[in-house]
């Protein structure tokens, strides 16, 4: 998802420090899916301990070299107007400055567990954090809580 202005080291350096954080946990696996040209960067599966684990989510990654978030924002600001269109799976955005090496992360379509049930929330613009392995251990586990009530949901008792 990084733009084509940006040299093609801020790509590689972005979905690589970004692959880096989500696999500091081990019950994750990442899929690079940019060959596919779908317009996601990773799907990113969560072993539950099943051979068949169903639990992913998205992550699109912008790689910039600048720490203004400004010079950034407008880039990523289109992931938010989807309105929870093609989106049926929890999906973050990852903003890579790989000048610093620091990330940050916002949710586009956010896992809720509300009293009806497992919902996506779709965000109109970025509240970014920042990214480190202790939030990528909340972004799993928010995913993982996400799950665990969906099949609930769709198959009541």
């Amino acid at each position: 998802m990084s733009s084509e202005s940006e040299p093609w080291f801020v790509v590689e350096r972005s979905e690589a420090l970004a692959g880096v954080l989500l696999t500091s946990r081990e019950d994750v696996r990442v899929r690079d899916e940019r060959k596919h040209d779908r317009g996601l960067d990773f799907l990113v599966e969560i072993d539950a301990d099943d051979p068949l684990s169903t639990q992913l989510f998205v992550v699109q990654v912008k790689g910039t070299t600048s720490s203004d978030p400004g010079d950034w924002m407008r880039a990523v600001e289109p992931l938010f107007r989807g309105h929870g269109g093609p989106v049926s799976l929890p999906t973050c955005v990852f903003v890579v400055n790989v000048r610093e090496n620091a990330a940050f992360y916002a949710w586009v379509a956010e896992p809720q567990i509300e009293a009806k049930g497992a919902t996506l929330r779709f965000h109109q613009a970025g509240t970014f954090r920042p990214l480190d392995p202790a939030a990528v251990g909340d972004i799993v586990d928010r995913v993982k809580a996400w799950y665990q009530v969906l099949p609930r949901q769709l198959m009541p008792a």
